[in-house]
């Protein structure tokens, strides 16, 4: 396009803002001085031109504190490309990587989604998500010293190799800084009064890089998140939420302190619970409430520094350092025993064979035992000094060095560093033969006192630890190679080596099946990674430029692999450049898919069971009307087929092979004034030979069939089971249901090269900007439009129905944005929109959850059976009339929106919030 364009607010080249500088510094001073190149994310050649062949979203400092987030993950979701539904610390109890925010692009999972900080690659977070998945934890990453956002909305595995398939999200810090500078920020949602967010920082920096030839500057950040509990919301859920989705939401809870006793299928209170505990029909509650964390707890500290220093004339000194350490409070709810006629059961990774331990009995001669046979205990575990606070921690750190200067025409760089992470995941959990014998030979008095030495040996540390760290060194080179008749050929050559070493692993007792409950997991090993690549960009004809690009990298154990790219731009004409490429993309399968000693076990939560849950459904139903232990016992039944805890073990494969990927974009940028672009972009992205474990609702929908008979087991129809089917059937005579089939007690599976995923869509950008009288006015749309998203079905060898509208997956998503300066003011507004979507993810749901379904199962009245559209609203405001202060005030879901109808979700609140910080720099 221009070689001096005006900066906007969603260009498509990622140094446009830098370019407009320079090209304003360069216009000022005479007309033969010569214009910094400089290098655009998704391209190691250095250019003058604003637009790449691949496109690029560029997101400002200013736009970032204009959005109103408080932390990188919360930025990344303002973004339409991005899939907000990843891992995020908050709510993460139950991952593997608990404590840590991810960050996936296109749908395609965090692994395909590559980010670097200032262009290089930062440590992944100490744990891998689903034990399989390494990533990085954005939260380690301080939100105020980044000066911008570069999002690369295309296939980058020629360029950076492994895990850019679906893109790059490049974080570019401040370069330089001098003085002194601070801001801080305090947030709270309003009626309730929830969500609160504390966020400080100072910057320091010395030295002018032009005048005193050397910069150094550190920033510091503390980020703080307030807990709160399901008592600081349940007033605000609408009747449905518990008529409907969950009808126990905010009763009592059977499994109670100091408990209940079962003489065969009856319930009777432990004669040491008040009355004030008993509910109406006489059973012992405990209002857990109180205790039910919502949202977690959280404190962040990171930090950063670069320096550098001129050398001479034409050689630079570079290096940065930065550290982080994040704590998230989670808080498990106090240990219980329920169903006492069901058997503990969890996975033995070591035996591959699931462990199985009656629940306690208290026998005959007990002193809370008055009953002629052995009695069954409902209890939960809430004896003073026993905390079930569950932190997971972690530290991430990096620390890089290196070179670079000019060579003749070549200007050059090197550099080497290291990163890596640890983090540790807390909690307890009982230990099977001191737990049970300590309740059956009342050692452990039930609703008693009882000493710290007894419940520690009760009770015994289930932690995981892991930690990674990254060597590497790399160098590269770029200049023009040639002249062609239409203009320069320039070229871009790098090398890069990396040695990698993960280690993850469940404490001893969980890896020998002694924790009740608890899955192991041990994954340890190394290896090293070298890559070489090379890129050349140069005109075909006058105005048609060509890019092409090629990798080649190799891992250990694996086989090398070369990753190509192409691209034309072509300026149709200085308002119109039309723009493609096309590109083969790979991801190396990782440490431990690759090299994990015992495969990992735990359980699939919340698992759909095609054989049980009609009659779990049926049975709830008729449960509701019954009395008040009927109506709390009316949800474990539903659990136990709709929503069962499916024990699992899915093994490492050490003859895994790389995942591939073909990705196309095609779009044109359209420029019709100098402050008004319009950028159109189709994306298509095909990722074959997909690394994974086969989806449980894939496998159960196939129970039975060939090649599926060994990966599932159940148990025989339990004495649980029956008691509810009896209850039932009593309280509705002629009812007659009966369970078809036990419960899930092992799924064994194994990561493999199976699948294929397919998704394509449309990016349409728009920014202009009005000056006048009255100040500047810049007006912004970001829409991403879901053409489809499609998983293989490796039974019939073709794509299953595409689910874009499906649950997960809105066809919509669009951000709008306006905001308007005039002098010391700015006032800004946001509109996020999201697309209606159905209830059902896939096929495999749609006898439940589809539309016609759900009102037939549900009978929901004038309530919707799919989740409707969704629209917030920003509003921000913005001062600078004072030296060197700007003040900043911001509302979020300014109109009080609330969530759209949930059935199969429920509901969750969302208060209006409000924000007021500032900014100071001296």
């Amino acid at each position: 396009m221009k070689l001096c364009p005006t900066p906007r607010r969603h260009v498509l080249a990622a140094a446009a803002l830098a370019l407009s500088a320079q090209c304003a510094i360069a216009q000022s001073e005479s007309a033969d001085a010569k214009l910094e190149r400089v290098v655009v994310t998704g391209s190691s050649i250095k250019r003058l031109a604003a637009e790449t062949a691949s496109p690029v979203q560029i997101v400002s400092r200013q736009e970032i504190k204009q959005t109103g987030a408080n932390t990188v993950r919360q930025v990344l979701d303002t973004i339409t490309a991005t899939t907000t539904g990843e891992l995020r610390d908050d709510g993460a109890a139950a991952s593997f990587a608990s404590g840590a925010s991810g960050v996936s692009m296109r749908g395609l999972g965090k692994g395909a989604t590559l980010v670097l900080v200032n262009g290089r690659r930062v440590a992944n977070f100490g744990l891998a998500d689903g034990a399989k998945e390494t990533f990085v934890n954005i939260d380690a990453i301080p939100a105020d010293a980044i000066d911008r956002l570069e999002i690369l909305k295309d296939g980058a595995s020629a360029l950076y190799g492994s895990d850019a398939m679906a893109g790059v999200i490049n974080i570019i810090t401040r370069s330089e800084f001098r003085g002194i500078g601070g801001q801080a920020s305090y947030q709270s949602g309003i009626d309730p009064n929830i969500g609160k967010q504390t966020t400080a920082s100072i910057v320091a920096g010395i030295g002018d890089l032009a005048k005193d030839r050397f910069n150094v500057f550190a920033n510091v950040e503390y980020y703080k998140r307030e807990r709160y509990f399901l008592t600081d919301v349940m007033g605000y859920y609408p009747e449905w939420h518990k008529r409907i989705v969950s009808p126990a939401f905010g009763d009592p809870s059977l499994v109670s302190y100091p408990g209940n006793f079962f003489n065969g299928s009856t319930r009777v209170a432990n004669p040491a619970c008040p009355s004030t505990q008993r509910n109406s029909a006489g059973a012992c509650t405990t209002d857990i409430n109180g205790i039910n964390q919502f949202s977690d707890g959280a404190e962040r500290l990171n930090s950063f520094m670069m320096a550098r220093v001129m050398l001479g004339d034409n050689l630079e000194f570079f290096g940065d350092a930065s550290y982080s350490k994040t704590r998230v409070d989670y808080l498990a709810t106090p240990f219980g025993i329920n169903a006492p006629a069901t058997p503990f059961r969890w996975f033995d990774g070591n035996a591959k064979v699931v462990r199985q331990v009656n629940k306690p009995m208290l026998p005959v001669g007990h002193p809370l035992n008055t009953f002629t046979r052995p009695i069954g205990l409902e209890y939960r575990f809430m004896d003073p000094g026993l905390s079930w606070e569950a932190p997971a921690e972690a530290t991430q750190y990096r620390v890089l060095a290196g070179l670079k200067g000019t060579f003749g025409e070549w200007d050059w760089e090197v550099s080497a560093g290291r990163v890596g992470s640890d983090a540790v995941k807390e909690s307890l959990a009982p230990h099977a033969e001191t737990f049970i014998k300590a309740i059956e030979t009342n050692e452990y008095k039930i609703g008693g006192q009882n000493s710290p030495e007894l419940l520690q040996r009760m009770f015994h540390s289930a932690a995981i630890n892991g930690d990674n760290y990254q060597n590497h060194i790399d160098a590269k080179m770029t200049g023009e190679l040639m002249r062609l008749p239409a203009g320069p050929l320039q070229a871009a050559f790098g090398i890069e080596h990396r040695a990698e070493h993960v280690y993850i692993k469940s404490v001893d007792e969980v890896m020998r099946a002694e924790l009740i409950g608890r899955g192991a997991l041990w994954v340890e090993g190394k290896r090293d990674l070298d890559a070489a690549y090379a890129e050349f960009e140069g005109p075909l004809v006058k105005n048609l430029t060509a890019n092409a690009a090629v990798r080649f990298d190799k891992a250990t154990g694996f086989d090398g692999r070369f990753s190509p790219k192409a691209g034309l731009r072509w300026v149709v004409s200085p308002q119109l450049l039309v723009r493609g490429t096309a590109s083969g993309g790979f991801r190396a399968p990782n440490i431990p898919e690759t090299l994990g000693k015992i495969g990992v076990t735990g359980f699939f939560n919340s698992t759909y069971d095609p054989r049980r849950c009609d009659t779990a459904t049926q049975i709830r139903d008729i449960l509701r009307t019954g009395d008040a232990n009927d109506r709390a016992e009316a949800t474990a039944a539903y659990n136990s087929g709709c929503l069962a805890s499916v024990p699992a073990m899915i093994s490492a494969n050490k003859n895994l092979e790389p995942e591939l990927s073909r990705s196309y974009t095609l779009g044109f940028v359209f420029e019709p004034t100098s402050d008004t672009s319009l950028a159109f972009d189709y994306f298509k992205i095909e990722r074959r030979n997909e690394i994974s474990s086969r989806d449980p609702s894939y496998v159960l929908d196939r129970e039975g069939k060939p090649g599926y008979e060994d990966l599932i087991a159940r148990a025989p129809i339990s004495a649980q089971d029956k008691i509810w089917s009896d209850r039932a059937n009593a309280l509705k005579p002629g009812s007659n249901i009966a369970w078809g089939a036990g419960s899930l007690i092992t799924l064994l599976l194994q990561y493999e090269n199976f699948g294929k995923t397919e998704t394509s869509g449309i990016d349409f950008d728009i920014s202009t900007r009005f000056t006048g009288d009255l100040g500047t006015l810049r007006l912004g749309l970001s829409t991403t439009y879901a053409l489809s998203y499609r998983a293989w079905d490796i039974d019939e060898g073709k794509y299953r129905p595409n689910t874009v509208g499906l649950r997960g997956v809105p066809r919509i998503k669009s951000v709008v944005s306006g905001a308007w300066t005039t002098g010391p003011w700015t006032y800004g507004v946001r509109f996020n929109y999201t697309s209606s979507t159905q209830l059902n993810f896939d096929e495999t749901d749609v006898g439940t959850w589809a539309p016609s379904a759900c009102e037939t199962r549900l009978k929901p009245g004038d309530l919707p059976c799919y989740l409707g559209s969704d629209i917030t609203t920003q509003l921000s405001v913005a001062y600078t009339g004072f030296k060197g202060l700007t003040l900043r005030a911001s509302m979020g879901n300014a109109f009080g929106e609330e969530r759209p109808v949930d059935l199969r979700g429920g509901y969750g609140v969302r208060p209006r919030t409000v924000k007021i910080g500032f900014e100071y720099k001296y």
